[in-house]
C-alpha cells in the first residue's frame, strides 16, 4: 500500500520536472524506511527562501553540471523554467558564460564551480555572494549547490546516472 501511494507521488513529482525518477522508484520498491530517509534529505535541500529565484536556480544548476548528470542538469533546467527564469538566463548559467550574467549571480556561478567542480575555496566569489545576499543568502546557496551535486551521487552509486549530454544545452538554445 505505502509503494503505491509513493509511486503516485513520485511520479507526480516526474511530471513536474520533466525527467524520470527511475532511482527513486527504485528506493520505494526495495525500502520503504529509506525512500523516507530520501525525502528528508531532499527535502531539507529544496525550499528556497533567502535568495531570488535566479540566484537559487544558478547555484543548483552549476552543482548538477558539476556531477555530471544529464538528467539531473535536465530537471534543474525545468524546475528553473518553472520558476520564471529566461531561457538565455539559464543557458548561460549552464554554459557559465559569466560575461552573459548579472554580476551576482556570476559570483554565485563562480563560487559553485570552485566548491562542486574542483572543490576548491574561492573565497572572492564567497564574497561577492554575502555582499549581494547576505550570510543567509550564502547558506541557502551553499545547502542548494552542494544538494544538486549529491543527489547525482546518490544516482550514480545505485547505477541509474546519466552521463551530462550536451544536447540538453542545445536543446535549450534551441539549435536541435
Amino acid at each position: 500500500m505505502l509503494t503505491a501511494v509513493a509511486t503516485f507521488f513520485i511520479r507526480r513529482a516526474e511530471k513536474r520536472i520533466g525527467v524520470s525518477l527511475d532511482y527513486v522508484h527504485h528506493i520505494a520498491q526495495t525500502n520503504f524506511s529509506l525512500l523516507s530517509r530520501y525525502n528528508r534529505v531532499f527535502g531539507f535541500l529544496d525550499p528556497n527562501r533567502h535568495v531570488p529565484a535566479a540566484a537559487y536556480h544558478a547555484a543548483r544548476l552549476r552543482g548538477a553540471r558539476a556531477a555530471d548528470c544529464g538528467t539531473c542538469v535536465e530537471a534543474e533546467i525545468n524546475l528553473a523554467l518553472a520558476a520564471g527564469l529566461e531561457e538565455n538566463l539559464i543557458l548561460a548559467i549552464v554554459r557559465a558564460d559569466e560575461q552573459a550574467l548579472p554580476p551576482e549571480i556570476a559570483s554565485i556561478v563562480r563560487l559553485a564551480d570552485a566548491v562542486t567542480a574542483r572543490r576548491e575555496d574561492d573565497p572572492n566569489a564567497r564574497s561577492a555572494v554575502i555582499e549581494a545576499y547576505g550570510n543567509a543568502g550564502l547558506i541557502e546557496l551553499s545547502l542548494a549547490m552542494n544538494g544538486a551535486a549529491m543527489l547525482p551521487g546518490i544516482k550514480r552509486a545505485m547505477g541509474h546516472a546519466t552521463a551530462c549530454d550536451l544536447s540538453v544545452m542545445r536543446r535549450l538554445a534551441g539549435n536541435q
